[in-house]
């Protein structure tokens, strides 16, 4: 399982707290991917975990990539609320991330085309992971 939290810049209030609650958002500028924002109006444990109404969130601007939003992160445009480990938040970054409180987590979905043709080592890499998952 991934987790999710928000990713900040190490001089920001927040980056004091060991784990970000709801509570602690308020008014924080977020930084959302756009394609949970999309997946968002279905309803998703997501979209709860925020209090269930994407209206209350301030949010300044989306990415598509974790990359880029990590480049809004540092410019200070706002926190960016992604998963864990996506982007570099060691020692020597100037990012960090700290993980939801109550936890929220994401599962892992591989998908592909029903009769795509794979080249030899996709079609191992795809066995295997098939094995894994049966156990």
């Amino acid at each position: 399982m991934d987790t999710w939290g928000l990713i900040l810049r190490k001089d920001h209030p927040l980056a004091q707290k060991e784990h970000i609650t709801r509570e602690d958002l308020g008014d924080v500028p977020l930084i959302m991917s756009r394609q949970e924002m999309a997946a968002q109006k279905a309803g998703n444990d997501y979209l709860d975990w925020f209090g269930g109404s994407y209206e209350l969130l301030n949010v300044v601007a989306g990415y598509n990539l974790m990359y880029n939003g990590a480049l809004m992160v540092r410019s200070g445009l706002g926190c960016a609320v992604g998963l864990d480990r996506i982007v570099n938040t060691t020692e020597t970054s100037d990012l960090c991330f700290r993980p939801f409180d109550p936890p929220l987590e994401a599962g892992i979905v591989v998908v592909w085309k029903k009769y795509q043709v794979f080249s030899k080592a996709a079609e191992m890499l795809l066995e295997k992971m098939k094995k894994v998952f049966e156990k």
